[in-house]
């Protein structure tokens, strides 16, 4: 969740703390709930199509190396962080302005031994508290469609980027299939939704001193992601999914399935470079 967003958006993102609901339902699924596995998570923590695989693929996408220093805009519970920290050997600054979403990933991050890697910080994207040029890469998944105005967003990306850093994004963007049905995954109707058309959110994201390296729209964008699956063992345990983060999950996961059958909207991966 980053700044720009509607006082309805925000209603959707609010609720009731999340801890012990998690903490219980590990129990259930039969995983010590202070001593947690990636895996352990990855049905719930992963906010966005294809989940781990995705992670896994953009980072490789955006070539991270062990140390680098990492911006997650709208980290929501910290899953896409901990893979970047225990997988990647990255540090990682998760920006996230949903209270219960931080507590929620300070709890998960302690229980995977991840605290030291990963800063969680009340931000919003449009005025980041980092000096200029303290990151190698900054990360979003799943989060534009929730920014009305993203141009703010692009232009403090792009400040907080050292010469020649990376945005690496797992994104959507409206097809060629019209008006989306809702509710879907980050949106009850369409006040909440913010899909830009490929070629407005990339001239957008370049405008502040971005350059495109890597652009695919629709299912090319999804076969990395889909390779990654592929070749993931099958996960047999019954461990907590998204429905206890998501509100109304079978009717939002409905309406994400019906609008990318009849194309309205794409899914994106794209990594752009900030001109030296």
């Amino acid at each position: 969740m980053l700044a720009g967003m509607s006082t309805q958006l925000t209603s959707y993102y609010d609720g009731p703390d999340l801890t012990g609901r998690v903490r219980d339902a590990l129990r259930d699924a039969g995983v010590d709930p202070e001593r947690l596995r990636i895996e352990d998570l990855a049905a719930m923590d992963q906010f966005h199509a294809l989940g781990l695989p995705a992670t896994l693929a953009l980072a490789e996408l955006a070539e991270l190396k062990p140390g680098e220093r990492v911006l997650d805009l709208g980290a929501g519970i910290g899953g896409p962080a901990r893979v970047l920290a225990e997988r990647f050997g990255a540090h990682v600054t998760a920006v996230e302005p949903t209270e219960r979403f931080r507590r929620l990933a300070a709890q998960l991050n302690a229980a995977t031994g991840l605290t030291d890697k990963i800063d969680l910080v009340d931000a919003h994207g449009h005025a980041l508290p980092f000096d200029d040029e303290s990151f190698d890469l900054v990360w979003t998944q799943a989060v534009l469609p929730n920014v009305a105005d993203l141009a703010p967003v692009a232009a403090e990306a792009h400040r907080v980027l050292a010469s020649g850093g990376r945005w690496a994004l797992g994104e959507i963007v409206a097809g060629p299939g019209g008006e989306l049905y809702f509710p879907v995954p980050w949106a009850d109707g369409p006040k909440e939704s913010h899909l830009l058309a490929p070629e407005s959110l990339r001239t957008t994201l370049e405008r502040p001193g971005f350059a495109a390296e890597v652009w695919e729209v629709g299912p090319a964008a999804l076969a990395p992601a889909a390779a990654h699956a592929a070749a993931q063992p099958e996960e047999t345990r019954p461990l907590p999914d998204i429905g206890l983060i998501m509100p109304d999950r079978d009717a939002r996961m409905a309406g994400l399935g019906r609008n990318l059958a009849e194309q309205r909207f794409a899914p994106l991966v794209a990594v752009l470079r900030r001109a030296p």
